[in-house]
């Protein structure tokens, strides 16, 4: 499942259930939306390793 912090805006996956962002360990998460889902799955296709995206930026 994907995840986004709705604090820092890092977007991450997990198999299972989380109960904090890996990135800034705060308990603010929620599920991705589609497009969220969609920029991170093209993050990791390129190789990006900066996986911060806000919702301002664009690919």
């Amino acid at each position: 499942m994907t995840y986004a912090c709705e604090d820092c805006g890092f977007l991450f996956c997990r198999a299972g259930a989380v109960k904090e962002c890996p990135s800034c360990e705060k308990p603010h998460i929620r599920s991705a939306t589609e497009e969220e889902a969609d920029r991170l799955q093209k993050l990791l296709e390129q190789g990006n390793t900066n996986l911060q995206i806000k919702e301002e930026q664009t690919l």
